[in-house]
C-alpha cells in the first residue's frame, strides 16, 4: 500500500484521450504528444528530458508497428507464392505500409 503513494501518473500520452486532451509538438521532431490541461503549472521536470523520452516512446512504437507491417506482408507474400496466387502476390506487393514509412520519414530528420 504504502509503495502505490509514490507512483506518479505519467507527464504525457502518445493517444489522446480525456485525461491528456491537450496537443503538443516535441522541439526536434515535431512528434506530437498529449498531456493534461495543467500541464504547464503542474511539471516541474525538465521539458528537454520529458520531449527526449517522448520521442524515444514514439520512434520505438513506430519500429514495433512497422515490424508487424512487413511481417504481414511477408506472411502474404509466402502465401501467394505456396499458392501461386497472382492477384494475392499483387496485393501483398502493393500492401501500405504506414508506420514504416512515418519510421522512415522520421530516421531521415535525424
Amino acid at each position: 500500500m504504502m509503495s502505490s503513494l509514490f507512483i506518479s501518473e505519467p507527464a504525457y500520452n502518445l493517444q489522446q484521450s480525456a485525461k491528456y486532451p491537450v496537443i503538443r509538438n516535441t522541439m526536434k521532431l515535431n512528434v506530437p504528444y498529449y498531456v493534461k490541461e495543467n500541464f504547464h503549472s503542474e511539471y516541474q521536470g525538465s521539458l528537454h528530458r520529458l520531449e527526449m523520452n517522448v520521442e524515444e516512446d514514439y520512434i520505438n512504437q513506430l519500429r514495433n508497428m512497422c515490424y508487424r507491417e512487413k511481417n504481414r506482408r511477408d506472411t502474404l507474400l509466402w502465401k501467394a507464392r505456396s499458392f501461386d496466387d497472382k492477384e494475392l502476390f499483387r496485393q501483398a506487393s502493393e500492401l501500405k505500409m504506414p508506420s514504416c514509412d512515418a519510421f522512415r520519414d522520421l530516421s531521415a530528420k535525424m
